[in-house]
Order: C-alpha cells, then sequence, then structure tokens
C-alpha cells in the first residue's frame, strides 16, 4: 500500500515541507524514501581534499553538476549530513560547517552588517554572547540581550536597524525554554529574520520551522551526533537563506572534515530513539533531584513552567531533553563535593552524549591584561547534568551516594 502524502503547509506565513514518513523512518533511512537500487547502505568515506580530471574541462562539468572539485565545494560526506538535517528538520536546504560556533557566526555575518542591531537571550551562551559582544561590536554590530519570553521587552528592544532575533529553543546554561510562536510572531510583524539555536532539543523533540523560525542552527556534535567524538555544526533554512551561508562559509573556511560528516549521519539514524530515552531518563532524575533535601532549586525544560502555562506541551511535546541545571543548597563547596563524589559519572565540558556526564554551566572567559586566557576555577553553586543512555536507576544511584554526606572515620590509636 502506498504511504499516503500530503501537500506542504504554510505555517506564520513559510511554507513548510510535510512529513510524509515518520521522524523516526526518515532518520533511520537517510531521506525521504530511504535507500536506491545499488546504493552502499553505509556511504563511503571520500577522505580526499580534492578530485583529479584529464582536463580543466570535464572539471567545470563536474562542477556545474553540483559536485565538488575541492573540499571547500562540500564532500559528498558533508551534502550527506546537510540533507538529513534538512529533512529532519523540515526545511529546504542545509550547510554543515566545522563546529556549532562556526555556524552561528555565518548566520551572523550574512545577515548583520556595520550599523545593525542583532536581539538576542539575556541568558544565551556565553560564547553566541561573546561572538557578538567582543568580536561583531568592532564592526559596528549593535546587541540587546533580553528575556525573549517577554513579549513586551522584545517588541521594546526592536529598533529601525534591528535585522535579527537570535534564540535558543532550550537555553544554555539557563535552562529556559523559550516561546516560539510568539517569539516568531514579533519577528514577523516586525520584518526581521529568527534564528533559533535547536541543540539542546534537537528535531527530535521540536523543529523551530513549524513555529516560524527562518534559520535554525544546531552544534551537531553534541545530541545530532550523540557519542562525543565529532565537531561539527549545521544550519537550515529557505534556500535563498542558505546560499549566502554557503558562499560565506566557503570563502572563510571553516570546512567540515568528510568523517566528521560520516559520524554525524551515522549518530542520527538512532537520534529519534536517543532523545525518547534519554528524555524519560532525564524525567525521572529530574523528579529525584527535586525532592532532594540537597538540592536548591533545578531547572529543566521537560517541567511545566506556572508562568507559560502550557508552553511545554506547545515546544516539546515529545520531551525535555537530556540537559538540565542543579543548584546545592550548600553553596559552589557542595557543587565541588558532589563532583568529586561521583564514581561513574564523569566530568566533562560538553553534553549529549551517549554516557551522563556532569560539568558546570557555562561561564565567562577571564583575560588577563595582554588578552590572554587564564585558567579557569569555577566557584558556583550550580552543576549541569547532561543525561545519557544509562538505566535511570543507575544514574540516580550514583547521584544519591554523591549528594549523600558521607560519615567521617576516626582511627583508633594510642598515645
Amino acid at each position: 500500500m502506498p504511504i499516503a502524502t500530503r501537500p506542504d503547509r504554510m505555517i506564520s506565513g513559510r511554507t513548510v515541507i510535510a512529513e510524509r514518513t515518520s521522524l523516526r523512518s526518515r532518520a533511520v533511512r537517510g531521506r525521504e524514501g530511504g535507500h536506491r537500487s545499488g546504493e552502499p547502505l553505509s556511504e563511503p568515506i571520500y577522505q580526499t581534499a580534492a578530485y583529479g580530471f584529464a582536463d580543466s574541462g570535464l572539471a567545470d562539468e563536474h562542477f556545474a553538476a553540483g559536485r565538488p572539485v575541492y573540499a571547500r565545494d562540500g564532500l559528498p560526506n558533508v551534502r550527506s549530513l546537510e540533507r538529513v538535517v534538512a529533512d529532519l528538520e523540515r526545511a529546504e536546504a542545509a550547510v554543515a560547517v566545522s563546529s556549532g560556533m562556526a555556524a552561528i557566526a555565518l548566520v551572523l555575518f550574512t545577515q548583520l552588517a556595520a550599523g545593525d542591531h542583532v536581539i538576542a537571550p539575556a541568558d544565551c551562551y556565553r560564547d553566541t554572547t561573546a561572538l557578538l559582544a567582543d568580536q561583531f561590536a568592532r564592526f559596528g554590530v549593535a546587541a540587546s540581550f533580553v528575556d525573549p519570553n517577554d513579549a513586551t521587552a522584545l517588541r521594546a528592544a526592536v529598533t529601525p536597524r534591528t535585522r535579527l532575533i537570535f534564540v535558543e529553543t532550550i537555553a544554555n546554561p539557563g535552562m529556559t525554554l523559550t516561546d516560539l510562536p510568539a517569539v516568531a510572531t514579533v519577528a514577523r510583524e516586525c520584518g526581521l529574520v529568527l534564528c533559533v539555536d535547536n541543540t539542546f532539543a534537537t528535531p527530535a523533540l521540536c523543529r523551530p520551522i513549524e513555529h516560524g523560525a527562518d534559520l535554525v542552527v544546531h552544534s551537531a556534535g553534541k545530541f545530532l551526533a550523540g557519542h562525543d567524538d565529532v565537531t561539527a555544526g549545521v544550519v537550515v533554512g529557505r534556500h535563498a537563506l542558505i546560499e549566502p551561508i554557503r558562499r560565506a562559509g566557503y570563502l572563510l573556511g571553516p570546512t567540515l572534515a568528510p568523517m566528521d560528516a560520516w559520524l554525524t549521519v551515522r549518530g542520527l539514524k538512532t537520534l529519534p530513539l536517543r532523545m525518547s530515552r534519554i528524555s524519560r531518563t532525564a524525567s525521572a532524575v529530574a523528579s529525584f533531584l527535586w525532592a532532594h533535601p540537597a538540592v536548591a532549586a533545578l531547572r529543566y525544560p521537560g517541567c511545566p513552567l506556572p508562568q507559560h502555562p502550557g508552553l511545554v506541551n506547545r515546544v516539546l511535546p515529545d520531551g525535555g531533553g537530556g540537559v538540565m541545571a542543579v543548584d546545592l543548597a550548600g553553596g559552589p563547596a557542595a557543587a565541588d563535593r558532589f563532583i568529586r563524589n561521583l564514581r561513574a559519572i564523569p566530568y566533562a565540558p560538553t553534553v549529549g552524549g551517549t554516557s551522563t556526564i556532569v560539568s558546570y554551566p557555562p561561564q565567562p572567559e577571564t583575560f588577563d591584561a595582554d588578552g590572554l586566557r587564564q585558567p579557569r576555577r569555577y566557584r558556583s553553586a550550580t552543576v549541569r547534568l547532561s543525561i545519557g543512555l544509562e538505566d535511570p536507576e543507575d544514574v540516580i544511584a550514583d547521584l544519591d551516594q554523591a549528594l549523600t554526606p558521607r560519615p567521617v572515620a576516626f582511627g583508633v590509636g594510642g598515645a
């Protein structure tokens, strides 16, 4: 029996590609319709920097047909990653680059010019904030940092020079869930481009284009690849917005390596299954931590928000993801002690892998008088958990013993 289809839909004035098969099936198959006859089940890795030809005319024909002659043109593994992520996000096109920050930088580079203005979240990712406040400010780009869920503040921040609103589906490190439909309404009414960092949610849990976003970025080495072995970034959106980003990427050179692209495509095949399990485990862990006396506060986007009733169901109907922030009641010393007491959960400054990890949330960098980066010593009562694929009982057991004060053993001896 043929698979039923339905026409593409218009949401918030934008075309959204209709789903024909489930996201789980498309993730496994790599694209709508699956494999074609005679294709390898696992794509070869095109580990090359350039292609050879008998003469320059053949090279021109090859390039005109959309095939690469040089690595910066986009090797086959990179193009495959772009097609898969664009399909999962239900976007028209994508461009894959060497890191999530490269993806964000290219969006800003192509959407903003000297004298322009961008609006970003007050609790935005540390490096995105630094990119805007430290680097783009040098070239005359102004930035305002506001609460995107405060519609009044968001509208008030818009100026005649505003060109872009940049938000995160789930804020890093604040774990705030953004009301994407409401922000998209403001962007549309003000004629602004809306870019959403969807790294923590992934298309398995949220597809921002369906809520009115123009561009979506991912730090693809996190949950998309999912195995702590990749650094990559992806931007998806309409062809008209993606092609200038592709051209800028070609000129600036954040080229994604073929092996990293191949590994990310491999990881994407299990993305819906991983995010479903991770979300269920994270929900159980959040319930445990919420009730623990050593925990002063918990921020997890899967929890209902009293100030925004219904937001979780609107934006994250299929799960809250795997990242949460935990404030320890004993302050910074308790946080340090908690991390040292963990037996099975390692400390690592990342998220999105198969194993549960703990880290401190990203904090502003410190530099000396010569502009050199200084070693960081965290003094925070907050820790960040990224939940993996372990059984929830095992994760909770390790957290419980690390949070529980250990009795001090006194030796017995004579004078």
